[in-house]
C-alpha cells in the first residue's frame, strides 16, 4: 500500500500544479466593443458604458450611465443583469475565467470613474450562469 501511496503522491502533486498554473486571459478591447454594441440591445437609455476589469482576471464590472433605467424596479434591473451576464459569457466564450461580474447603473458618470458616487450595483450571476451553461 505505501509504494502505491509513494506512486501516486507525485503524480497527485503535479496535477494541483498544473492545475495553478492556468493562465488567466484579460477582456481584450474587441470583447469590450461587443459587450457596447449588445449592451443597447438589453438595458434602454444607455449614454455610455464602461468596462473595468483590475488585476482580477476574475471579475468584471460593467457601469452603464442610464437615467432612465436607474429608477427601474429591483426585478427589471435584476433581469437586465443576467442578460448582461449571459451576453458576457457569450462574448468570451467557454474558456472565460470569469466568475464575478457586476452591472453598475448610474444617473451620471461624466467623471468616468469605476465607482460612481450613485452607484446601482447589481450581480450578474456569472458563476451560476456559467455552471448552466451560459444559457
Amino acid at each position: 500500500m505505501k509504494k502505491i501511496f509513494l506512486f501516486a503522491l507525485p503524480f497527485c502533486l503535479a496535477l494541483v500544479v498544473i492545475n495553478g498554473c492556468k493562465e488567466y486571459k484579460k477582456i481584450e478591447m474587441a470583447q469590450t466593443h461587443q459587450f457596447e454594441d449588445n449592451i443597447v440591445k438589453i438595458v434602454p437609455g444607455v449614454r455610455s458604458i464602461q468596462t473595468f476589469q483590475d488585476d482580477d482576471y476574475t471579475k468584471v464590472k460593467i457601469i452603464l450611465d442610464c437615467p432612465g433605467f436607474y429608477g427601474a424596479s429591483d426585478a427589471e434591473k435584476s433581469v437586465a443583469a443576467v442578460k448582461v451576464g449571459q451576453m458576457v459569457l457569450q462574448v468570451l466564450g467557454t474558456d472565460n475565467n470569469l466568475s464575478n461580474g457586476t452591472l453598475v447603473l448610474t444617473k451620471d458618470n461624466s467623471q468616468r470613474t469605476p465607482t460612481p458616487a450613485d452607484a446601482i450595483n447589481v450581480d450578474m450571476k456569472l458563476d451560476s450562469l456559467k455552471k448552466v451553461g451560459g444559457k
